[in-house]
């Protein structure tokens, strides 16, 4: 189930998170999040620990190549093929 809150953006450029989505997420001060932006939609996602920017990025990279059944193996031949045509 989704949740919508209307935010207000401060003179100093702070949104607060209405108490009901941070009891929702669980979030707790210090925790970490991670803005995306893309054209006029903002979307805000705690970091889990052991969680890195590089992994959150690159998920759905990882997922879609998954549903494809691409292997290590092809990415590395992709590669070298790329390489050797430039």
């Amino acid at each position: 189930m989704s949740m919508t809150e209307l935010l207000r953006l401060s003179s100093k450029g702070q949104v607060v998170i209405p108490k009901s989505v941070r009891e929702r997420l669980n979030l707790k001060e210090g925790d970490r999040l991670v803005a995306f932006a893309r054209r006029d939609l903002l979307v805000i996602r705690k970091v889990e620990n052991g969680e890195t920017i590089l992994n959150i990025l690159s998920e759905p990279v990882r997922k879609k190549t998954k549903d494809l059944s691409i292997t290590r193996e092809d990415v590395t031949e992709a590669v070298s093929s790329a390489r050797r045509s430039h």
